[in-house]
């Protein structure tokens, strides 16, 4: 089981890395409403640091949504 460095249950949804190449886990909290993002190094766990690692290991990669057109494609003038 991981929780946040205060003792509350987590649910680990998926892993995003940042510019500095510092990796964040998007997870639910027990208890709470929403996603928040929490350092590894504020995850604590039942089996220790081999039990953080082996879990963040399988989370999938996040892939932010974007909302603008693909490069290359452009509207034509006159037309919707």
């Amino acid at each position: 089981m991981i929780y946040s460095r205060f003792g509350t249950k987590l649910t680990l949804l998926n892993k995003s890395q940042g510019a500095g190449g510092r990796i964040s886990i998007h997870a639910t909290a027990e208890g709470g409403d929403g996603v928040r993002d929490y350092a590894v190094t504020d995850l604590t766990a039942d089996g220790g640091l081999g039990e953080i690692n082996d879990t963040v290991d399988k989370l999938a990669w996040h892939v932010p949504e974007t909302s603008a057109a693909p490069r290359g494609q452009r509207r034509r003038r006159g037309t919707l």
